[in-house]
């Protein structure tokens, strides 16, 4: 068995169980997840409480209970001295069957010596870890639920356009690492876009809608900003990324799982070669973007 933690926003889950679906397949073993992290609402500093999310997916694996889960980890939000003394001493004992990433965004090769009967715990932000399985994940990560008469229309008609989504992220980013992307990024990417697609249409999908409307009035391109799915409906911006033909992603999972399950074999990926304020961070994300996408 393999026990992947599950933590974080839909994107990260995401990332995070195809790590571990890629690591069971590999040694034949069972896939569990465990979200303990996320059933835990208890307040923290500079937290943002999450939900799972998965299950909006054909996911067919089982959560890990907590028996499972407290072998390897104590609750360690709440645990006491003694906890924490009987927690070193596991370690010790396990030593082998733990897998911790170090570094986010950068392929960490020592995870394929990861045996079987281990807990994993990391964000695992790039392909590298999960290309293998790629045909199982794109399954997996199809709704289990039909969507909704609006979302289907807009499906049906993303099919017969050269449709191109535009992913803005800005909200939650004003206090964060994150670079807040302006026009110049987005600009560029529409004019490379429309120099090498012919007839393209945009679809905006924002968590900033004034900041959208406000900053695309004014470009002459044939465009529609989508504003309807919201908070639980959310998750449905992602997948109607995915049936677009081609992909303007900003610096968020949310978008790169768009871009990454788009099934058009011929499709342009444009994603920024800046994700955080710190410059000197840029290198640190060189394996979270695939080589075939185009970075500005």
């Amino acid at each position: 068995m393999i026990i992947i933690s599950i933590f974080g926003g839909l994107g990260n889950q995401m990332f995070q169980y195809a790590c571990g679906k890629a690591l069971a397949s590999k040694l034949g073993v069972e896939l569990k997840l465990d979200i303990s992290f996320l059933a835990d609402k208890s307040l923290r500093e500079n937290f943002t409480v999450r939900d799972f999310e998965l299950d909006i997916f054909n996911i067919t694996e089982k959560t890990a209970n907590l028996t499972e889960v407290r072998d390897f980890v104590p609750n360690l939000w709440s645990c006491n001295n003694i906890d924490l003394l009987k927690y070193k001493i596991l370690r010790l004992i396990k030593a082998n069957h733990y897998y911790f990433e170090k570094q986010k965004f950068l392929f960490e090769p020592k995870i394929e010596q990861v045996k079987k009967n281990s807990y994993v715990y990391g964000y695992f932000q790039t392909e590298k870890y999960f290309q293998n399985v790629k045909s199982e994940l794109i399954q997996a990560f199809t709704l289990k639920n039909k969507p909704d008469e609006q979302n289907k229309k807009l499906i049906c008609q993303m099919g017969t356009e050269n449709a191109v989504s535009i992913h803005i992220r800005r909200g939650d980013y004003h206090n964060s690492p994150f670079k807040l992307l302006e026009m110049n990024y987005y600009q560029q990417a529409i004019n490379l876009i429309t120099e090498k697609v012919l007839n393209p249409k945009f679809y905006i999908f924002s968590n900033d809608y004034n900041w959208a409307s406000e900053n695309f009035a004014a470009l002459n391109i044939d465009k529609t900003i989508l504003t309807h799915n919201k908070a639980d409906r959310s998750y449905m911006d992602m997948i109607l990324m995915s049936h677009c033909k081609h992909n303007i992603c900003a610096n968020s999972s949310f978008s790169w799982w768009g871009a990454w399950l788009n099934q058009n074999s011929s499709k342009i990926v444009i994603t920024p070669k800046q994700w955080f304020k710190n410059e000197e961070y840029t290198e640190s994300t060189y394996d979270l973007i695939p080589e075939d996408w185009l970075k500005i």
